[in-house]
């Protein structure tokens, strides 16, 4: 049934968005124009990716913005909106139809999800992570302080375990998963990243939500645009010359090596302060600033190498899951992007842990808000889903993916060679 016309309702016999210049969604039926919205949008310009042809906003509005239902149906009445007829999306009738379907069903498993407490935040669970993290930096600033090279050594690692998954908690803070009211996760967001490893919170979560809206989509995921350092995909490499660079041609070396910490680096010392500098966040500037308290009492070549190990353990884990799969470039639905272009990895009390429950990539990416480690309840579910719409499943063991991702950059090195 067509959706009924309101005060907002704009002619369709108007002219078109194309030749007018507008920039419009589609979401639940109807086109909103986001013209003047886009640069008012606190996700940042990300909303572009969805004005155009083909794309369907109503999933990713609703995930992304889970927990702000009500002020995001309150910002959308106030834009003009027009019913939208199915052929403008721009999708063939078979393809439509799949998606609709698709829609469905999804629909229906988040709703039960929902209904089932699911999404509800877990006060216990936040206080456990906390605590973890303040043990692993309390114990790595004391066992180096002891001057045993033996405690040093394992001082370091406590800490450089402190910054990694300092990285996984503010990531659930980003994603709003953490108290479920999302200014007080981003404020959680902002101290867990600026005091466990000195950088912003708010730019990582510009750069994160470009990647969770079209993993592995050309021109879109940040997650690939990787150029000089790496390439995990030949596809995005324009000029030759780049690929045969140096630190291309020997990424499958390089990346854990040399390249994690040249980037934790620049993020640190010039990307992270640069931004919150210019946007004026000076509330991150202080916790970043006092992250360097706790490197002065590590000292500075153990701190260097803390962040080394930390570099890896981040950027190791999170290549994982979608580096080695294959890109795209035209619109996908919502759960064909979590399910075609990330993957599992090995569901087991021990990777659970170590990657922080991020090895369930395909639930995250289904259900960005929901708290992390309730993911492998729903693991079950979202097979169901996937086999019932014939769409693959990927899921492996850790190892496997570990092999998948190195082989995966020596051959595209070498693709890019010839």
């Amino acid at each position: 049934m067509a959706p009924q016309a309101d005060q907002k309702l704009q002619s369709s016999d108007s002219v078109t968005k194309e030749s007018s210049g507008r920039k419009e969604v589609y979401f639940e039926g109807y086109f909103y124009d986001v013209t003047d919205w886009v640069k008012r949008h606190p996700g940042g310009r990300i909303i572009e990716f969805y004005t155009k042809s083909g794309e369907d906003a109503t999933l990713p509005i609703q995930q992304f913005h889970q927990r702000s239902e009500k002020k995001v149906k309150a910002i959308m009445s106030s834009l003009k909106r027009r019913p939208a007829e199915l052929h403008e999306l721009g999708l063939e009738p078979q393809v439509l139809k799949r998606h609709q379907a698709l829609t469905e069903d999804f629909q229906k498993l988040y709703r039960d999800l929902e209904s089932e407490g699911y999404f509800t935040p877990s006060l216990p669970h936040v206080i456990y992570r906390i605590s973890e993290l303040v043990v692993l930096a309390a114990l790595g600033i004391y066992l180096i302080s002891l001057k045993s090279p033996i405690l040093t050594f394992f001082g370091i690692i406590s800490f450089a375990l402190f910054q990694g998954r300092c990285g996984w908690l503010m990531h659930e803070g980003g994603h709003h998963s953490l108290t479920g009211v999302p200014n007080w996760d981003r404020f959680l967001q902002s101290v867990i990243y600026g005091l466990g490893d000195g950088m912003s919170s708010s730019w990582w979560s510009s750069q994160h939500n470009r990647h969770h809206a079209m993993p592995q989509r050309l021109k879109h995921d940040v997650d690939l645009q990787t150029l000089p350092l790496i390439a995990f995909n030949s596809k995005v490499v324009k000029n030759p010359k780049d690929g045969k660079g140096f630190f291309v041609q020997h990424q499958s070396v390089l990346f854990l090596a040399i390249d994690t910490l040249m980037v934790a680096t620049m993020w640190k010392l010039y990307l992270h302060p640069r931004y919150v500098i210019q946007k004026g966040t000076y509330t991150q500037l202080l916790f970043m600033a006092l992250h360097y308290t706790m490197a002065y009492h590590v000292g500075f070549l153990n701190y260097i190498i803390t962040v080394w190990l930390a570099s890896i353990y981040i950027f190791g884990n999170f290549s994982l899951s979608h580096t080695h799969l294959p890109v795209t470039d035209g619109p996908l639905h919502w759960v064909e992007y979590a399910l075609s272009h990330t993957m599992d990895i090995e569901p087991s009390g021990w990777c659970d842990w170590w990657m922080a429950y991020l090895n369930y990539q395909i639930e995250h990416h289904l259900f960005p808000t929901m708290p992390q480690f309730r993911h492998p309840l729903i693991q079950g579910r979202v097979r169901e889903l996937a086999k019932k719409h014939n769409i693959p499943y990927y899921c492996d063991s850790y190892a496997n993916a570990v092999m998948k991702t190195y082989s995966n950059l020596a051959d595209v090195s070498k693709e890019l060679r010839h």
